[in-house]
């Protein structure tokens, strides 16, 4: 077994020697360093994870201990910006909630016009109807001003007997007269 494993040892060399114009010894020397290289990679980026702790992201400053980023928290600089944030933050929720009462009033005002015009046109139709059976009644004969309305009315026939007003003379029977011609002729007549 151990020879087997020498053989292969060394044909791992000889190819390592082929390949690379070194020995095995110079591949263990590049993996080595792969290897160290690979673990400072891990540790910086372990390092930077728990560096992330210690940024503010407000004053967009990182920092490297736990005590400077705790004095920092506490220092003038970073409650300021902290205080101008919420602000900015209360202005921008004032003007939103400003811009929704403006919508919602004009919402309101916009329904308050339309049940306005309904109600004039309401009461528009109303009074078209009041105006119409008004017209219809007055159309109707009333029984007190029948006789006003028989002397109201006229035509061009003759007045029947029981419609003459009362108290005139009754009209005299036509009597047909000879009336002379204006041409003096009066063969006409004799004829």
């Amino acid at each position: 077994m151990r020879e087997l494993l020498a053989s292969a040892l060394m044909n791992l060399e000889h190819f390592v020697h082929f390949l690379f114009g070194g020995s095995f010894s110079c591949l263990v020397q590049i993996m080595t360093i792969q290897v160290i290289a690979e673990r400072e990679q891990k540790i910086r980026s372990e390092v930077k994870e728990i560096q992330k702790v210690f940024f503010c992201s407000l004053c967009n400053k990182q920092y490297k201990l736990a005590h400077e980023f705790e004095s920092h928290l506490s220092s003038y600089d970073h409650n300021h910006r902290k205080r101008f944030k919420e602000m900015r933050e209360m202005q921008i929720s004032s003007s939103s909630r400003d811009d929704r009462q403006k919508r919602e009033q004009q919402r309101e005002e916009k329904e308050l016009a339309k049940f306005a015009q309904l109600a004039d046109a309401h009461r528009k139709q109303q009074q078209q109807k009041e105006e119409q059976s008004e017209r219809i009644t007055m159309n109707l004969p009333n029984p007190g001003n029948q006789d006003q309305r028989q002397t109201l009315k006229f035509g061009f026939s003759k007045m029947a007997p029981s419609k003459a007003p009362v108290g005139t003379i009754s009209k005299k029977p036509k009597v047909a007269t000879k009336v002379s011609s204006v041409f003096g002729n009066e063969s006409d007549e004799e004829s």
